[in-house]
């Protein structure tokens, strides 16, 4: 199995106990798992947390959920931003998304693999 790590912003964290708290938190939320490696970016603002991601060989399960990505305002569109999203996240585009907050923010539908 290979795996991939990616630095996922959370917002400030302002101590290693902190980040023993937020980091798990959204790496789970990005279906990813804690490496224990953090990092400020923006001093008070902004810090990011490596999340691990295992890639199976093949086979296997899976499950969809729906990921923002941001303002989506036609199919056209969604073709181009949807694949990116989903694997942003290491999924694939399903062919399903709707727009949550008119002019704001989309969801599109992605799949993953476990």
């Amino acid at each position: 199995m290979a795996t991939f790590t990616v630095d996922i912003p959370v917002g400030p964290i302002w101590s290693n106990d902190d980040a023993q708290t937020k980091c798990p938190i959204a790496c789970a939320a990005h279906l990813g798992t804690w490496n224990g490696q953090w990092t400020t970016v923006i001093p008070g603002e902004m810090s990011v947390c490596g999340c691990t991601y295992n890639v199976p060989a093949t086979g296997g399960s899976s499950f969809t959920i729906d990921v923002p990505a941001g303002p989506i305002f036609s199919n056209e569109d969604a073709q181009t931003k949807c694949p990116i999203a989903c694997a942003s996240y290491g999924g694939t585009w399903n062919g399903q998304w709707t727009t949550v907050v008119q002019g704001l923010m989309s969801v599109c539908g992605c799949t993953f693999k476990v």
